[in-house]
């Protein structure tokens, strides 16, 4: 786990600490749930370098267009303000430019979490919350179009870890409506060409680090 990822939990599990002592029927209601959510996810520029047997290299700081995520979860909300969840979460990211060239493709991921939330005493209509979760990823998929061919390459079984904070509001005794803010980051590693025959190589010290801001819906049975 990197150290910013670390520090962001310290300073979870700090202030669910400090609001410990609110009533806990205050905060929320014992039970099962199941949420989905969606919403617009940006990835921070990374350098790597694309060589191909034919087509030459493009290499550089690599940009990325604005995606998009989405997922759901199933968890269990113990009534004193903490929950767990397991969890699905994909995200798309268009490939921009690397280096000086332009290219086409996509940079995406499908990773699984186990995630855990503290839930404080509503402020007015809402009830904020923070969380994190430490995650497993299926698939990394980068996939490049230049010069009128794409190639592909993927890496499986990187970990994951996220923070999380945002807000629900209630509609009903049973739905809620609920926005977050979520930061990601991957554990670096090597990605493999799908193709090997295809004479594709990707390197570089390749990060993947999106922040998305969500909206979704939990209905709590």
């Amino acid at each position: 786990m990197s150290a910013h990822a670390r520090s962001g939990a310290a300073l979870i599990i700090a202030m669910a600490s400090t609001f410990s002592a609110f009533d806990a029927s205050a905060r929320d209601v014992a039970g099962r749930y199941v949420n989905l959510y969606a919403g617009p996810s940006s990835l921070s520029s990374t350098n790597l370098s694309e060589s191909r047997t034919s087509g030459g290299t493009a290499s550089g700081d690599t940009s990325f267009d604005t995606g998009v995520g989405f997922g759901g979860a199933f968890g269990y909300r113990y009534g004193n303000g903490w929950a767990a969840e397991v969890a699905w979460d994909f995200r798309r990211h268009g490939v921009k430019q690397i280096g000086t060239a332009s290219v086409d493709g996509d940079f995406a991921s499908n990773t699984f979490f186990v995630n855990g939330y503290y839930r404080f005493a509503k402020w007015g209509d809402i009830r904020p919350f923070v969380g994190a979760g430490l995650g497993w990823t299926q698939e990394i998929d980068i996939d490049i179009k230049r010069n009128g061919r794409e190639l592909s390459y993927s890496r499986s079984g990187a970990a994951a870890v996220q923070v999380m904070f945002g807000g629900e509001m209630d509609l009903s005794a049973k739905w809620s409506l609920v926005g977050d803010v979520r930061l990601m980051r991957v554990s670096t590693g090597t990605f493999d060409a799908e193709d090997a025959a295809a004479g594709g190589r990707i390197s570089g010290d390749i990060k993947y680090r999106p922040v998305s801001i969500n909206l979704g819906v939990t209905y709590r049975f």
